[in-house]
């Protein structure tokens, strides 16, 4: 998520939907009141639901797919992963405060937390970059 390039964020009344210009990528955090499906289904995002704390979003994210890549470049994830997020409108109005704990106890000692701000930059680009299969092939080697 604090990877440098432009994302869009729609707030709806039943959802939020991250349009992450990086690989295409979008995700959507649902806000209707809906459960997690069962543990057996899996996602390569996992699942996103959110609720509001007064202006914080709070996202809590499960099921996701096992992956060798799933927590960096050179640490998996298991299905076992859970993500807590934190999202909060500065008081200027200008960055969007990002907070976070990620728990995954097949690969992790103890729960990773970090914060960070993203910046609002209206008049950024998105790239519209796309995957390349064979440039995503040399990382997925072992």
């Amino acid at each position: 998520m604090f990877y440098p390039v432009a994302n869009t964020i729609t707030v709806q009344r039943d959802r939020v939907v991250m349009k992450v210009d990086w690989m295409d990528s979008e995700r959507t955090i649902y806000l209707d009141g809906r459960k997690h499906p069962p543990a057996s289904e899996t996602f390569l995002h996992g699942h996103s639901l959110g609720r509001w704390e007064g202006d914080t979003l709070v996202v809590e994210t499960t099921n996701f797919k096992e992956h060798p890549m799933g927590l960096s470049t050179s640490l998996p994830s298991s299905i076992r992963k859970r993500l807590t997020e934190r999202f909060k409108v500065s008081q200027d109005g200008k960055s969007l405060i990002y907070s976070g704990v990620i728990e995954d106890p097949e690969y992790l000692v103890k729960p990773v937390e970090w914060s960070g701000q993203w910046m609002y930059r209206p008049s950024m680009p998105h790239s519209n970059e796309k995957c390349d299969v064979e440039v995503a092939r040399k990382f997925l080697r072992d």
